[in-house]
């Protein structure tokens, strides 16, 4: 029977917001973008709330 292993994945997502309705985030594994997205809201109020509450 064989047998495997997972390993963690290891990741660091980093969310930057410049005032708009758009919030940037950016996610690294051992120091490499591997991924971005950017997360469109209605309203600057709810891209800010969002952008606070992840922090």
């Amino acid at each position: 029977m064989p047998t495997t292993t997972s390993l963690p994945i290891d990741y660091d997502d980093a969310y930057e917001y410049h005032g708009s309705t758009t919030v940037e985030r950016t996610r690294r594994q051992h120091g490499r973008v591997v991924w971005k997205e950017w997360l469109i809201f209605d309203t600057v109020e709810e891209a800010s709330l969002y952008f606070n509450e992840t922090h």
